[in-house]
């Protein structure tokens, strides 16, 4: 009856070590992405199992051929160093990786199909008892967690259970790993399209401008022409300073307008800055001037005392910019022309902007 109460009491401190160990691995899965944690803590506990225990992990390589060493626990410099990169195919581990079968192994240097240095290395470190499992996730095989033994004590049928549970866990953070990898990649190739996308319809937008911009920078050039052939052949000084500033003008007109297309096109980082509404208004109203007098549209603007927002000045140009080129759109094909009205009003903790055209509407 004694005996039969101790093996009992040792059976249920070994089951509770058991579960201990796995609740350390299945914690450290749940609350990490980060796979070396997840690696470390796992191969810190299964080295408790008895307390003389040596533990490590390979995954298989981006090729598939080779197990790559991830990381171990207890390995000298020597065993280290031969369990590096192994073959998949070939000695105890690179077995396990091929068949994806349980491999336990009562005396390790004895083994048939143990490497040649790896068996050197097993026997130096005086290692016995070896147990290998595979490790998967949706039916791969993603790698091999193996616990070596320096002691006579075989593997127990429940301590295979166990490594078979823990490799069970890491695979599920391997895969997790990979599946969260996966959807950042994923983000970022949206991100870099809609980026792409947004350019591109400024591009476009840029494009429908060019006729109307070279429009509105040829009339102050021939501005600038005419008051230089008219200095050319002046004798007043005051005449030619008034010329001057025609020029001065004129040239600042053109070089604003420039100015102003190069902002909306390009693609910058937001910036946040005190702006004025009306201002914004203007400049986006001085690009669109030509393509609107084309299209026999008039321009209304009613703007009401409010104060400076804080915004991207382009960001908001760029919603301007679109919202006043769907009511051109809209009022030249339905109508061949019409008003567009722009009002700026003080709105609830903010500024309100209303562009409102009396074409057909959507």
């Amino acid at each position: 009856m004694a005996r039969v109460g101790n093996r009992g009491v040792g059976g249920t401190t070994s089951l509770i070590r058991h579960l201990q160990i796995l609740r350390t691995v299945t914690e450290a899965v749940s609350r990490s992405l980060d796979l070396t944690e997840v690696i470390q803590k796992s191969l810190s506990a299964l080295t408790h199992v008895t307390g003389h225990e040596i533990a490590s992990l390979h995954l298989v390589s981006s090729d598939g051929k080779m197990l790559l060493l991830r990381g171990e626990r207890g390995l000298s410099a020597r065993l280290r160093e031969v369990n590096e990169v192994l073959p998949i195919g070939q000695g105890l581990i690179g077995r396990v990786a091929a068949s994806g079968r349980v491999r336990r192994v009562d005396e390790a240097g004895r083994a048939p199909d143990l490497l040649p240095a790896a068996r050197a290395a097993v026997s130096a470190d005086g290692i016995r008892g070896f147990l290998c499992v595979p490790i998967r996730a949706r039916h791969r095989i993603l790698g091999t967690l193996s616990l070596g033994r320096q002691t006579e004590e075989r593997f127990t049928g429940e301590e295979i259970a166990l490594l078979e549970s823990t490799a069970d866990q890491i695979g599920l953070a391997l895969d997790n790993a990979r599946l969260y990898s996966e959807t950042r990649l994923q983000l970022e190739e949206l991100r870099r399209s809609h980026t792409d996308v947004v350019r591109a319809e400024r591009l476009a937008a840029v494009g429908e401008l060019a006729g109307g911009v070279a429009h509105e920078i040829n009339n102050p050039l021939m501005i600038i022409l005419g008051q230089v052939h008219l200095l050319l052949q002046s004798q007043d000084h005051e005449s030619v300073l008034n010329g001057l500033k025609t020029i001065d003008g004129a040239t600042k007109r053109a070089a604003n307008i420039v100015r102003e297309l190069v902002l909306f096109a390009e693609r910058s980082p937001l910036r946040r800055g005190r702006c004025k509404v009306s201002d914004q208004i203007y400049k986006v109203l001085a690009l669109h001037q030509s393509r609107l007098e084309g299209a026999r549209i008039t321009v209304q603007t009613d703007f009401q005392e409010v104060p400076e927002i804080w915004a991207d000045s382009n960001q908001l140009q760029e919603a301007l910019f679109h919202l006043i080129q769907n009511a051109e759109q809209a009022m030249s094909a339905a109508r061949g022309g019409g008003t567009l009205t722009i009002r700026v009003r003080p709105g609830h903790d903010g500024v309100r902007i209303e562009v409102a055209d009396d074409g057909p509407g959507v």
